[in-house]
């Protein structure tokens, strides 16, 4: 049986393609783990999850893919305590929030810092995970946007060593990818564009209650600078 991922875990496991072990943290029902073993390349996968009924359905799905254990391991763990630095090549979080996955980083410091390459599929804060991720040391190395179902998820793949400046200035670029925005990734504008209109619709009804909440008013205007780039950006090309 093949695996066919949804678009947000295909971009991921596009991320990984060729590493020799990956380790899948929060592997769930475990169709990541699998699909990486089958269409990636991957030799190895540790496949982790703290909840060992998940894992179980995990082991279910890769016997019924053929996939044997001495290429799929299984481990009942939270975070990386399971693992040992260099273990994995690449880690892989993948559908959890990105304050959770910033956390789980900061308590497997020595392992996230031997691995090659992490690769990280946040429900959310994307802010605070990537400026987690520049102020701990890592670097910035690729970024996706996805559209999946209505709903757009960011792909951000970090290695460990200097890259960007830790203080990039503007934090909608926090949000939405420095590299992203740097190579004009296709969804980047559509998804920015929804997200300033669900900005602007909560502004108004704080308005309408005589507030202006500075925290939402700075991320919106933050967002309206990069579609404002983007707009004269088109402008200019349809002039020439």
């Amino acid at each position: 049986m093949q695996v066919h991922l949804r678009p947000r875990l295909a971009a991921a496991a596009s991320f990984l393609c060729g590493f020799g072990t990956v380790a899948d943290i929060g592997s769930d029902h475990g169709r990541l783990a699998v699909a990486l073993l089958q269409q990636s390349g991957v030799k190895r996968v540790i496949a982790s999850d703290i909840s060992a009924d998940s894992l179980a359905k995990a082991r279910a799905l890769a016997l019924r893919c053929g996939v044997s254990e001495e290429r799929l391991a299984f481990s009942v763990s939270d975070g990386l305590s399971h693992l040992a630095p260099g273990e994995a090549d690449a880690l892989v979080f993948a559908g959890m929030g990105g304050e959770l996955i910033a956390r789980l980083l900061e308590e497997g410091t020595a392992v996230a810092q031997a691995a090659e390459c992490i690769v990280m599929q946040p429900m959310g804060g994307t802010l605070e995970l990537r400026r987690f991720l520049l102020e701990q040391g890592y670097s910035l190395a690729d970024e996706q946007l996805v559209l999946d179902a209505g709903r757009y998820y960011q792909i951000i793949a970090a290695k460990p060593g200097p890259g960007q400046p830790a203080d990039i200035p503007c934090d909608a670029l926090l949000e939405f990818g420095p590299i992203a925005f740097a190579k004009r990734d296709p969804a980047l504008y559509p998804a920015l564009l929804r997200c300033r209109d669900s900005r602007l619709r909560r502004m108004r009804k704080a308005e309408q209650r005589g507030i202006v909440p500075p925290q939402l008013a700075h991320a919106l205007h933050g967002v309206q600078e990069l579609l404002d780039i983007l707009e004269h950006e088109r402008q200019t090309n349809e002039v020439n």
